[in-house]
This record gives C-alpha cells, sequence and structure tokens, in this order.
C-alpha cells in the first residue's frame, strides 16, 4: 500500500467514523432511497445571501466517502441535526482526491 492509499485509508477510519468525528447522516439521492452515510460536517454561520433580498440561508461543507456518494448532484438531499440540505447548486463538488468528496450544502427551508 502506498502512502496515498494508506492516508486515504487512515481518514475514512478517523474522521468518518461516527465514534471519533463523523456524523450520522442519512443521504438521498435525486431520485433514489435514502441510506445511512457517514460525513464530516464544517458548519457556517448563517448570512445574509448576495443578491437575493431578505433570505438568509445556512450553509455547510461535509466530506463524504467515494465509497457512500459515487456521483453527488445537485438535488440529492442529505438530512442531519433534524434538518434537510442539499447540494448548493452555486458551488461545484470538490474531488482532489480519489477517497472523499466535498460537497457544499445548503439548508432547505
Amino acid at each position: 500500500m502506498t502512502l496515498k492509499d494508506q492516508i486515504g485509508t487512515d481518514f475514512a477510519a478517523t474522521a468518518l467514523n461516527v465514534n471519533e468525528f463523523a456524523t450520522a447522516v442519512t443521504y438521498t439521492p435525486t431520485g433514489g432511497a435514502g441510506t445511512s452515510i457517514n460525513a464530516l460536517i464544517s458548519r457556517d454561520e448563517p448570512f445574509q445571501e448576495p443578491y437575493v433580498r431578505g433570505d438568509n440561508f445556512a450553509i455547510c461543507q461535509i466530506a463524504v466517502a467515494v465509497t457512500d456518494v459515487s456521483n453527488p448532484q445537485h438535488g440529492d438531499k442529505y438530512t442531519f441535526d433534524g434538518s434537510d440540505w442539499q447540494h448548493d447548486p452555486s458551488q461545484e463538488v470538490i474531488t482532489d482526491t480519489p477517497y472523499f468528496f466535498i460537497i457544499s450544502l445548503r439548508r432547505i427551508e
């Protein structure tokens, strides 16, 4: 196993472990059924969306294993902490590694 492979394995074993840092999330792909996955969640404070008068949005980023979410799409739904979130249509998925995706989400109000 290469160092690169080991880092990906270690990330999944620690950061995506609900006993360490991760949160259990229900992932529902567009047109599909929900399934439980683990995700590392980075939350931001609600903010005023530029150019949209009067609308406040809660946003966050999540890291998910590519084995759990193989093809993230706009419209996919993620449910955690009692709220539904969707892939933010203004943001692309970060795919710098073959082990996980970083996806920007916007809470569904």
